[in-house]
């Protein structure tokens, strides 16, 4: 209920918050409530949960979310990552800054810090992009649906070491489907051999 509040008043706020462009940073502030932690600290889950928040924000204030329900585009996360430094705990205030660094011909990649009196206590990287009616839209149609092109910024190498985790664990992922297959082909395999070897008995 707590993230259903904060995401009402995140958007009826962005209705007098200053407009950002598409490479402006996002900040929010929040305060870590009881229900956001486990015994001490910010629960994992809630830190993803926030950071949706932080990407809803830079969609609202760049205008692109009224592109999203006009076209009936819908976010679509294809990898996320985040790096643990400092916890936060209950009733702590603390701000998460979302930026794009860069994207691509299929995604965007944010990067979202979450900050405390001048220090970084953690930072996530999510690769995103919105899925239109026939599938994944590019980020050039999403930005031209917008306030119009931008220029793409210089690709950092962050980015494509978060490439190369990414293509990484996809091919792990076809690995572990890949035996599942051949397990089932052989166990297809036995049960008509040992059919077979029934029939022939009852022959027999």
């Amino acid at each position: 209920m707590r993230l259903r509040l904060r995401l009402l008043w995140l958007i009826l706020s962005s209705l007098w918050r200053r407009p950002l462009g598409v490479l402006d940073d996002s900040i929010l502030s929040f305060l870590v409530l009881p229900n956001d932690i486990d015994v001490t600290k910010l629960t994992d889950d809630r830190y993803a949960a926030i950071m949706d928040l932080g990407r809803l924000d830079l969609a609202l204030r760049t205008g692109l979310a009224g592109a999203m329900i006009r076209r009936k585009w819908a976010p679509l996360a294809s990898f996320a990552t985040i790096r643990f430094r400092y916890p936060l705990r209950a009733f702590q205030r603390y701000a998460l800054r979302t930026r794009i660094i860069y994207w691509d011909d299929g995604a965007f990649c944010f990067r979202q810090t979450f900050e405390r009196n001048g220090r970084t206590l953690a930072t996530g990287y999510v690769n995103a992009t919105l899925l239109g009616p026939t599938g994944p839209v590019s980020p050039d149609e999403i930005l031209a649906a917008g306030r119009g092109p931008v220029a793409r910024p210089d690709k950092p190498e962050i980015v494509s070491r978060l490439q190369e985790l990414d293509a990484l664990i996809h091919a792990g992922q076809r690995q572990v489907r890949a035996p599942d297959r051949r397990t089932a082909d052989n166990a297809a395999s036995h049960r008509g051999s040992v059919a077979g070897t029934g029939h022939d008995r009852s022959r027999g």
